[in-house]
Order: structure tokens, then sequence, then C-alpha cells
């Protein structure tokens, strides 16, 4: 009967393996379109602040204006709204590191946007984030430790520095704005996590056209 137990417990940890390897596909598809979202009004609020002198009385009217027309809709305060046109400036024109911001969710990028003095800064945070999965309470606690700083008076040479980073997958995907672009309320239950996820996902896919597809919630590939 033992062996039976332990034959078992391994096949339904294989099972448990399999749905958070999901749920964690899920969260990242969800960051992206969500980081995506941000990247665009960032690139339509710079382009009508270069064409049209929009400045930040105008990003307030629009705060204000969509507040009204949709208030459920979080997380496009004046201030946010400001730094999307911001966070699409510093990065537009660095293909370096683009994709990187698209890895991390939008709490770790205003950290490392706010706090970072130098691209060299910001490329060396982004790419440590990335690989070491670090918090938000991590990173934080790494840019205020001056981590760079640190890194680069033992090492010239960023990409080694980065590898010697310790890990730390605790709270990645933790993010209030993820669960605003879910429309989630603050206390929810797992289930309703995972039909927001759904849900959203399947939208962000209908959106991209033609060449994408949702398949099913549970497919075997």
């Amino acid at each position: 009967m033992s062996g039976k137990l332990i034959h078992k417990n391994t096949e339904f940890s294989e099972i448990l393996g399999i749905i958070r390897a999901g749920r964690a596909k899920a969260y990242k598809a969800v960051n992206v379109a969500l980081i995506d979202t941000y990247w665009a009004v960032g690139a339509y609020l710079s382009q009508k602040v270069e064409d049209s002198g929009w400045g930040k009385g105008i990003v307030k009217e629009l705060a204000d204006w969509l507040l009204a027309r949709a208030p459920d809709l979080k997380g496009f305060s004046a201030s946010n709204l400001w730094r999307m046109k911001q966070f699409y400036e510093v990065y537009a024109d660095d293909p370096k590191l683009a994709p990187l911001v698209r890895v991390l969710p939008w709490t770790h990028n205003l950290l490392i946007l706010g706090q970072s003095k130098r691209p060299e800064e910001r490329e060396f945070y982004l790419k440590a984030a990335v690989r070491a999965r670090w918090s938000k309470r991590e990173l934080a606690r790494q840019i205020e430790t001056a981590a760079f700083e640190r890194t680069a008076l033992a090492s010239k040479k960023l990409a080694p520095a980065v590898r010697d980073l310790p890990q730390d997958a605790t709270g990645v995907f933790k993010d209030s704005y993820l669960l605003d672009f879910l429309d989630l309320p603050e206390r929810h239950r797992e289930a309703e996590l995972q039909a927001g996820l759904l849900h959203n996902l399947r939208k962000f896919l209908m959106e991209l056209g033609d060449g994408f597809a949702f398949v099913g919630e549970k497919v075997r590939v």
C-alpha cells in the first residue's frame, strides 16, 4: 500500500506542477497585455505632447474624463498616465531593454524608472529583476542598498555581475496594477483570479486578430 501511495503522490505532484506552470503562463500573458496597454497609452500621450502641446493640465482632464466615462477603470490616474508617457519615452528607442519591461510587473518598472539615474543602472536592475525573479520588495531593497554601484565596483562587466545575483521567486506577479487590470476586488478567491485571467486572456487574443487562438483552459499539449 505504501508503494502505491508514494506512486500516487508522485502523480498528483506532477499534476500540481502542470497547474502551477499553466497559471504562471496566464499571469505572464496578462502582464504583457497590461504593459503593452500602458506602452500604447504612453506613446499616444508622448505624440500629443510633441504635436499638440499637451501638458499635465490636459492629462489631468483626460484622467477625470476616463473616470467619469468608465468609473470601473483603474490604474489611469493623472500621475500614472504621465508615468506611462515617461515609460514609453525612456525605452522606445532602446531595443535591448524594451522587451525586458514587458516581462516585469508595472510596479517593478515604476521602481526602476523612478530610482535609476542612468541607462546602465536601468539595464542592470531590469536584467537582474528578470533573471533573479525579484519580488517588488526585494527589488526595492536592492535599489536602496545600491546593488548597481556595489556590483559595478566589483566588476566592470554587467553580464557576469547579473549572473551572480541571488534569486527569489516570491511574489513576482502579486502586483496591484495587474489585479486592477483584471478588475478584481482587493480580497478575492483563487477561482476569481483564474476566471479573470482567462477572461482577459481571451479578450487580448481576440483583439490581436487572425493568427491567434484560445484553445482551452486545460488542454494537454
